[in-house]
């Protein structure tokens, strides 16, 4: 996938900006109060799945999804829940410490960037049979995602292994989501990360509690 990097300096401190599309296919999130809803075609699902592999990879980077550009859904989704407030996504490692509230000024001084062309093998996200989900419940276990917000910008923030197991969810809607609307034209198929899913996202004091990823199949704008 086509990235381009960005070294920003603001307050003193020097940070590295991965931005990852997705430059084809198609993407939106829109926020809903108590949840955020993601709709994304099989290109942009593959971009997405790689900009969860290079979170999990790119413990000094903020990995930045712009989505907003595509604030139209696709046709034939319910939207009596839509808010009007499309969001972007910032992916970035718990050791960094990035505040959100520096986002904005940050995001203003990106600049063009350096390209870079990224490849992640699909051995980066693990199968299901290889996850603790028992983990969890140890003592000392700091491996979930927690939700922050700033700029129209939903912030995910987590560990390495966060980042890994909630991006074999995403990694599946590529490899399961174009077979299963083929072989059944009106199948819903998601993911949700969130307090309802197989992955706990932690809400941020005001905010939503999950994420919703439906794979569009065949989208047509609204």
């Amino acid at each position: 996938m086509s990235t381009t990097v960005h070294q920003v300096r603001h307050n003193g401190a020097e940070y590295r900006v991965v931005k990852a599309g997705p430059r084809s296919g198609r993407a939106v999130m829109y926020d809903n109060d108590w949840s955020l809803d993601m709709y994304v075609d099989r290109l942009a699902a593959e971009s997405l799945a790689v900009a969860w592999g290079l979170a999990a990879r790119s413990r000094r980077s903020l990995v930045y999804v712009p989505l907003k550009a595509g604030r139209e859904g696709p046709k034939g989704i319910d939207d009596w829940h839509r808010s009007p407030v499309a969001l972007d996504l910032v992916l970035t490692h718990h050791s960094l410490g990035f505040p959100p509230s520096r986002w904005k000024a940050l995001r203003a001084r990106l600049g063009a960037g350096r390209p870079h062309t990224v490849e992640l093998p699909e051995t980066d996200f693990p199968g299901d049979d290889e996850i603790d989900h028992r983990a969890r419940h140890y003592a000392g276990w700091r491996d979930e995602l927690r939700f922050g917000r700033a700029a129209d910008t939903l912030f995910l923030t987590g560990s390495a292994t966060a980042f890994r197991i909630t991006g074999a969810l995403v990694h599946s809607l590529v490899v399961d989501g174009p077979a299963r609307v083929l072989e059944y034209p009106k199948a819903h198929e998601c993911i949700t990360l969130g307090s309802d899913g197989p992955w706990d996202v932690w809400p941020s004091k005001t905010g939503s509690s999950q994420l919703h990823v439906q794979y569009a199949h065949g989208w047509k704008a609204a």
